[in-house]
C-alpha cells in the first residue's frame, strides 16, 4: 500500500486443525468470566463447561519439572469481577491442586490499547494475554513480534487441543498453520435480537411484530394506551446506539461495521445504498416520541433506570440488557406481569435488506502467547488442569461447591448458585471462557425466579430464528504500515455526528450523502482498500 516501499505485511489465513476451544454479553449486561464479565447465573440457563474427557491431562507437574515464578496473565477488568469477595480463596485452591502458581495483570477496559502497548514496547514480563478487549485481534500485537504459537505446547494441554478444530481456530492461525491465539466460545452467541413487552402486547390486543409497520403500530399503541399509568411510557430504549446498528440487517442486508461487494470489496457501512433508509427509520421513531428524547447523549446506567421505572416498552442491544433491571420493577409491584418476548425476523425488509438479526461469532481468538514467555509450559499445565475434570472446572467457573453453588440434585446434571454468588465469585479465574453446556454441570432454572425464567425464555425464542454474523469478524486488520496508519478518524466522526443530526430531525437525505462523499473521501477510501487487501489476504 505505502508508495515507494514494499509494505511488510504477513498474509494470514484461516486454517484448520485436525482433531477432537460470555453473552455478551456486552459490559454492564451479565458478568462471570475474566475476559468479558458474563455471568451464567445471572443469564439462568448458560453454563458450565468445556470437554476435561481427553486423555493426558495431569494434576501438579511432574517431580523433575520445578516452576521458578508465576505465570503472569494479562486481562481486562469488567464488571468488578476482580474484587469479589472469594476471589483469593479460589486463587489459593486452584494454585493448590494446580501445582501451579500465578497471577493475574488486570488491566481496565478505559485504558486498555495504552497500557497493553506501554506493556509490550517496555518489555514488562508477562506470559499470556488475553485479546477479548481487542475483539479477537491479536495480529496487532504479532506484527510488533510479541507473540509466538501455541503449537509446540498443545501436547502439554490435551484437553485444549481436543477441541481445536476448523471452526474454533477461524482467525486464530498464520499461513503456515502456527496457531498464535486459543479460541474461546461464547455462552451465548446470538446476542443483538431486540426485545419488546410481552405484557403490554397482551395489553394492546397484539401479536409480537412481525413487520416494521407492526412494530411502529406498538410504539404507538405504548404511547396512546398509558401502559403503566404513569403516562411516561418510553416504546423503545437503546444502548449504545444499538438502534442503528442492530437494524442494519434489515435494511442493509449485514450486521457489523462492513460489508462485502459483490465485486470482494470491504465497504464501511455508511457505503451501502439503504444507510439513508435506516436513518431515516430512526428518524421516524425519534419524531414520534419512541425513541428516548435524550437516547444520544444518556449513559447505559440511565437506560436501566428508565426500564427500572416501568418506563420502557423494549430495548435494543444484547438481547437481555434489561431483564436485571427489571427485577425491580417486581421489587415496587410484586403483582407486575412485566415479561418481554424477543422480535421476530421481519418479513418487509427492503431490496438489500434480510429479516435476520445480528450475533457475535460463537468462537473467537481469545488467548496468547508472548514471545518472551519462559513460562508457556506452565502456562499450557494449568489451563489443561482447568478442563480436566468438573471439580476442576466448577472451582474456576462458579467457585466453592457449597459456598457460591451447589448441585440441584444428586445426578449433578445441574447447579443451583447461592443467594450471594454475585458479591462473592463470579469466574474470575477461568482463563480460557469455553462455555459448552453438553458437557458440566448446566445452571438450573427455578421456573419459580422470573429473572432466569425469561432470560431461558428470550434464548430459546432466540436459538429459532435467523441470525447473522459480520462479514469479517475473523480477520484481524492492522493498519500498521499501511497508508490508513496515520489517519485520525475523522471519518468516523462525520459520520457519527451526521447520523444524530438525520435521527434528530436536523438533516435530510441530501445533507447526509454530502456527509458520506465527506467521509469517504478523506478516509473511507483508504481503510476500504486496506481492509479489502488483507480480507483477501487472510480468506484467499
Amino acid at each position: 500500500m505505502r508508495k515507494g516501499r514494499k509494505q511488510k505485511t504477513r498474509k494470514l489465513v484461516s486454517m484448520g486443525l485436525c482433531g477432537a476451544l460470555l453473552a455478551a454479553l456486552l459490559a454492564g449486561c451479565g458478568g462471570t468470566s475474566a475476559g468479558t464479565g458474563e455471568d451464567p447465573a445471572a443469564g439462568g440457563t448458560e453454563t458450565s463447561g468445556s470437554q476435561g474427557e481427553a486423555s493426558g491431562g495431569q494434576g501438579t507437574a511432574a517431580a523433575d519439572e520445578v516452576q521458578t515464578e508465576p505465570v503472569v496473565f494479562v486481562v481486562r477488568g469488567i464488571n468488578d469481577i476482580e474484587n469479589k469477595a472469594n476471589n483469593e480463596a479460589v486463587l489459593a485452591k486452584i494454585k493448590e491442586e494446580s501445582g501451579v502458581d500465578f497471577e493475574l495483570v488486570v488491566i481496565p477496559t478505559d485504558s486498555w490499547s495504552e497500557k497493553i502497548n506501554l506493556m509490550i514496547t517496555s518489555g514488562d514480563k508477562w506470559d499470556v494475554l488475553n485479546v477479548t478487549e481487542d475483539a479477537g485481534n491479536w495480529n496487532q500485537y504479532y506484527q510488533k513480534n510479541a507473540l509466538k504459537p501455541w503449537d509446540e505446547y498443545l501436547d502439554d494441554m490435551p484437553n485444549i487441543k481436543a477441541r481445536l478444530n476448523e471452526d474454533s481456530l477461524r482467525g486464530c492461525t498464520t499461513a503456515d498453520g502456527a496457531i498464535y491465539a486459543l479460541p474461546r466460545k461464547e455462552l451465548f452467541s446470538k446476542q443483538y435480537v431486540p426485545a419488546i413487552r410481552q405484557d403490554w402486547l397482551d395489553a394492546l390486543n397484539m401479536e409480537c411484530p412481525t413487520t416494521m409497520e407492526e412494530l411502529e403500530a406498538y410504539f404507538q399503541g405504548v404511547i396512546d394506551e398509558n401502559l403503566n399509568g404513569n403516562d411516561n411510557e418510553i416504546p423503545m430504549m437503546t444502548f449504545m446506539n444499538m438502534e442503528n446498528s442492530d437494524f442494519r440487517p434489515f435494511y442493509l442486508g449485514f450486521f457489523g461495521d462492513h460489508y462485502l461487494t459483490e465485486d470482494g470489496t470491504i465497504m464501511p457501512w455508511y457505503m451501502h445504498e439503504n444507510s439513508y433508509l435506516l436513518l431515516e427509520e430512526l428518524q421516524k421513531w425519534y419524531q414520534n416520541g419512541w425513541l428516548h428524547s435524550e437516547y444520544q447523549t444518556m449513559s447505559i446506567q440511565d437506560g436501566f433506570d428508565l426500564i427500572s421505572a416501568d418506563r420502557a416498552g423494549g430495548w435494543t442491544g444484547p438481547y437481555n440488557a434489561g431483564v436485571s433491571p427489571s427485577v425491580t420493577i417486581f421489587e415496587n409491584d410484586p403483582d407486575s406481569a412485566v415479561k418481554y418476548v424477543a422480535l421476530d425476523n421481519f418479513t418487509d425488509f427492503p431490496a438489500g435488506g434480510t429479516g435476520a438479526w445480528g450475533m457475535n461469532p460463537e468462537y473467537q481468538p481469545e488467548l496468547v502467547l508472548n514471545a518472551n514467555s519462559e513460562n508457556a509450559k506452565w502456562a499450557a499445565k494449568l489451563l489443561n488442569w482447568m478442563f480436566e475434570n468438573e471439580d476442576n472446572y466448577m472451582l474456576c467457573a462458579h467457585g466453592f461447591e457449597g459456598t457460591e453453588w451447589s448441585y440441584a440434585d444428586d445426578s449433578k446434571k445441574e447447579y443451583v448458585p447461592a443467594d450471594n454468588y454475585a458479591d462473592s465469585y463470579l469466574g474470575f479465574y477461568l482463563l480460557n471462557e469455553w462455555y459448552d453446556e453438553t458437557t458440566y454441570a448446566a445452571q438450573y432454572v427455578n421456573p419459580g425466579e422470573w429473572k432466569p425464567v425469561q432470560i431461558k425464555e428470550l434464548q430459546n425464542k432466540i436459538n429459532s430464528l435467523e441470525t447473522i454474523e459480520a462479514c469479517d469478524w475473523f480477520v484481524p486488520y492492522d493498519l500498521t504500515g499501511t497508508e490508513a496508519e496515520f489517519l485520525t478518524g475523522d471519518s468516523d466522526t462525520v459520520i457519527n455526528e451526521a447520523c444524530a443530526k438525520v435521527v434528530s430531525g436536523q438533516w435530510g437525505e441530501s445533507e447526509w450523502k454530502s456527509a458520506v462523499e465527506e467521509a469517504w473521501n478523506t478516509e473511507g477510501k483508504i481503510y476500504s482498500e486496506v481492509w479489502t487487501e488483507q480480507y483477501h489476504a487472510f480468506t484467499d
